[in-house]
C-alpha cells in the first residue's frame, strides 16, 4: 500500500488572504487615509469575511457549523463594540471562535476519528473516492498512521488556543491601533507555523514508514 500524500494547503492560504490579510488592509487604509474611527473601520473590514460566509452559504445551499459560528461571532462582536463604544469587543471577536475551534480539535481526540483525520482526508484526497477509501484503510490498518493523526490533532488544538489567548492579552494590554495589526499577524503566524510543522511532521512520518 502506498503512503498517504502530503496535505495541500492552497485553499487555507487563500482563505487567510481573503479573510485576514484583505480586511486588515481595508481597516488600515480607512484609518490612515480617511481617518475612520477604529470601531467603524473594523466593522467595515468585517464585511469581507461576512461576505465570504454568505456567498458560500448561497453557493452550497447549506451553512457549515463553523461558518455559522463565525457569522454569529463576527456580527455579535461588531454589534457589541458599536453599542458599548468599546473597541476591544471588535478586536477579540474572532478569539471566541478560535477558542471553540481549538477545543473542538482537542475534544475530537475522544471521538472514533479525530478532526485532523477528516481535514487531512479533505486536503490530501479531494473528492477522489479511491483516495478516500485508501485513507480510510490506512486508518484501520496502520497504528503509526492513527498515532500521527492524533498527535497532529493535539498540536493544532493547542495552537489555536494559544492564538486565542495571545489575541485576548493583546486586546487588554496594548493600544487598539497596535492590536489591529498584531491580531491578524498572530493568526497568520500561528496558522502558517502549524502548516509548516504539519508538513515537516508528515514528511518525517513518511520517511519512517518507508524505512519500515
Amino acid at each position: 500500500m502506498t503512503n498517504p500524500p502530503l496535505p495541500q494547503f492552497g485553499s487555507l492560504y487563500r482563505s487567510l488572504a481573503i479573510t485576514v490579510v484583505l480586511p486588515l488592509g481595508i481597516v488600515l487604509a480607512l484609518q490612515n487615509f480617511f481617518h475612520v474611527p477604529a470601531i467603524q473601520a473594523l466593522a467595515i473590514g468585517a464585511i469581507i469575511p461576512l461576505a465570504v460566509i454568505l456567498v458560500g452559504w448561497v453557493r452550497e445551499h447549506r451553512l457549515e457549523p463553523l461558518s455559522f459560528l463565525m457569522l454569529i461571532v463576527i456580527a455579535g462582536g461588531i454589534a457589541a463594540s458599536i453599542v458599548s463604544g468599546d473597541v476591544r469587543f471588535a478586536l477579540i471577536k474572532e478569539s471566541f471562535a478560535t477558542i471553540i475551534v481549538g477545543a473542538t480539535f482537542l475534544g475530537s481526540l475522544l471521538a472514533p476519528r479525530p478532526l485532523i483525520f477528516w481535514l487531512g482526508q479533505q486536503f490530501s484526497t479531494g473528492n477522489d473516492a479511491a483516495k478516500k477509501a485508501a485513507w480510510e484503510t490506512r486508518w484501520q490498518t496502520r497504528p503509526a498512521f492513527r498515532h500521527g493523526i492524533r498527535v497532529m490533532t493535539l498540536v493544532w488544538g493547542l495552537g489555536f488556543l494559544l492564538d486565542a489567548v495571545a489575541r485576548v492579552v493583546f486586546a487588554f494590554t496594548l493600544p487598539a491601533n497596535a492590536v489591529i495589526v498584531l491580531s491578524p499577524i498572530s493568526v497568520i503566524v500561528i496558522t502558517v507555523g502549524l502548516v509548516l510543522w504539519t508538513l515537516r511532521y508528515s514528511r518525517a512520518a513518511l520517511a519512517r514508514a518507508a524505512k519500515a
